[in-house]
């Protein structure tokens, strides 16, 4: 009944946009699009024609006949003199595509694998829900798209969601699934956390405790979102880790969506895990430390005057240079107190050998070996906004490895202190775009105020205070941290739909967003989300009297 009630607001909003001109449902909105009036009706046995295509173009058509086929048994083929024509057109943008619907006929025109894949996400994204979700429909009998000329590219080219696997651990397949979904909306970075305080994940050969002593939290909070409270598991957790199979399919399974998966190890602070595995690797090897099963800030961090401690870092380093065929490795940098170090002999030796005033000066140094040694590679680093901001973070160094800068607490300084280094800046604010928050005061206990709904998140502005150069400014995530989440069902409803908002805010032009529109996109994808089993927040949906908006309306149970 729920669903039905759903389709119901679907169609009645259809037709009352339909008014005034044709209803696209694209998101994120397109940098330019004209409508016009009419469909062109896609026939049975429709052929496509390539001109010019390169093999991996070429690769990303069949790969679209075959999914289109799958979810309307059309039957469309290659073929000459068809009815849509797919070709290439150097002059467009790496990640843009044009796309002209008229009566007769398609062309869609691309630079790169890239964009034509996303004007070919755009086609199936304005057909009928079924296609983008890739299930057969029997009921929907005719498959139209409406009358209209798009030329687009992203606003920016970094476009992200981050999924920490640390406090609680998501399996290989319920992250395909977000992957799945962060294609439907043309994000192109897959933000990996796998290690903190809680748990380590990553397959380490030389170092086989991390992924079962560093894998194993004593305990769990585990939050029940439907009955809104939460609770100790009152068992150990784990140990849970990925093999490297694991990896290499989730990286291939990416690839295919054109989203790069950028991995991430935090260190040297936010280390507890890989420090119960290997204690000697500590600035107090004797003390009673456990996995964390909790959040917070561990003044416990890794001794970087100790050569063994530095070895493993390089081992991280070369391990994640090679499960990740891609340009850049997280190494954190957040939330890192100096106090073990002031109170290490070995730390306060290094600092006096080496003519350091200010403990934060052995951070940088550790930033700058795991640089060099990411840089054998041909590697670069992203890094927290910590790593520059926090009193003692040498910007100089930072600056002269050209690393990238996450900036989520303290934005506006974080930001105007990146781009004026000539630092890359992804802007990810702690509130709207960390979207593991809770979205209303009444909601599951967990992080923040219940403020963070998807109308804040949509209206938040990128890049306001950014000074510099704006190609400085390199893009948004939405960033889910998992201290409260600990099922993919909570997972997906927290971050849905305010993901899709940051996927906009990445691809439109600001002048051309407009929340008004987005809502009627948002309430219309519903049916999309249905169709994928997702689960959703319906807050902010346009939708019938007496539909529900809480966690079990509707999507996967």
């Amino acid at each position: 009944m729920k669903k039905l009630f759903l389709l119901l607001a679907v169609a009645i909003l259809t037709t009352v946009v339909c008014h005034s001109e044709q209803f696209v449902n694209l998101t994120p909105a397109p940098a330019n699009m004209t409508v016009g009036t009419g469909v062109f009706r896609i026939p049975a046995g429709m052929k496509i024609t390539a001109q010019g295509l390169t093999p991996e173009m070429q690769s990303e058509v069949t790969k679209f006949i075959s999914d289109f086929n799958k979810s309307t048994g059309l039957g469309i083929g290659e073929g000459k003199n068809g009815r849509m024509t797919v070709r290439l057109n150097k002059e467009i943008a790496t990640e843009g595509y044009n796309l002209d619907v008229t009566a007769k006929g398609i062309v869609l025109e691309a630079s790169s694998p890239a964009g034509l894949f996303y004007g070919l996400q755009t086609i199936k994204k304005i057909l009928p829900a079924n296609v983008m979700a890739g299930t057969n429909y029997p009921r929907q009998k005719s498959y139209e798209l409406p009358v209209v000329s798009i030329q687009d590219r992203p606003a920016y080219g970094y476009r992200g969601f981050m999924l920490d696997v640390s406090r609680h651990f998501f399996t290989a397949d319920e992250i395909k699934r977000m992957l799945d979904v962060m294609s439907y909306y043309k994000l192109n970075r897959f933000h990996w956390h796998l290690t903190d305080d809680q748990g380590w994940r990553l397959p380490m050969d030389k170092y086989p405790l991390l992924t079962t002593v560093g894998a194993t939290a004593p305990d769990v909070v585990i939050t029940d979102y439907r009955a809104k409270k939460q609770y100790k598991a009152g068992k150990p957790y784990g140990p849970y880790s990925y093999t490297k199979e694991e990896i290499k399919d989730i990286v291939d399974y990416a690839k295919k969506l054109h989203i790069e998966v950028v991995p991430e190890v935090d260190m040297p602070g936010h280390f507890v895990a890989a420090m119960v595995a290997y204690p000697e690797l500590s600035c107090d090897p004797k003390a009673d430390r456990k996995v964390w099963d909790h959040g917070g800030v561990s003044r416990d961090v890794l001794n970087v005057a100790n050569p063994a401690a530095v070895k493993l870092g390089e081992d991280v380093i070369d391990q994640l240079a090679e499960l990740f065929p891609y340009p850049y490795i997280h190494i954190g940098g957040d939330e890192c107190p100096t106090v073990a170090w002031e109170n290490n002999a070995d730390c306060r030796a290094l600092m006096e050998k080496e003519g350091m005033k200010n403990p934060r000066q052995l951070q940088n140094r550790f930033i700058k070996q795991m640089a060099d040694r990411a840089a054998k590679h041909g590697k670069k680093l992203y890094v927290w906004n910590e790593a520059l901001t926090e009193e003692g973070a040498d910007s100089a160094m930072l600056k002269n490895i050209d690393a990238t800068v996450f900036c989520w607490v303290g934005v506006p300084q974080a930001v105007k202190k990146a781009t004026s280094n000539g630092l890359g800046a992804i802007f990810t604010p702690i509130g709207p775009y960390y979207i593991n928050r809770r979205q209303s005061r009444d909601a599951a206990p967990g992080a923040g105020p219940g403020n963070d709904d998807v109308k804040r998140t949509y209206t938040t502005v990128p890049f306001t205070t950014a000074v510099g150069s704006k190609d400085n400014c390199l893009g948004v995530q939405g960033t889910f941290w998992t201290e409260h989440v600990s099922d993919p069902d909570y997972m997906e409803y927290l971050a849905l739909p305010r993901l899709i908002a940051i996927a906009e805010a990445g691809w439109t032009p600001q002048e051309k967003k407009d929340f008004a529109d987005f809502q009627k996109r948002m309430t219309a994808d519903a049916q999309l989300l249905d169709l994928g089993g997702y689960k959703y927040t319906r807050l902010y949906m346009l939708q019938p009297v007496g539909s529900s908006t809480g966690p079990d309306s509707p999507g996967r149970e």
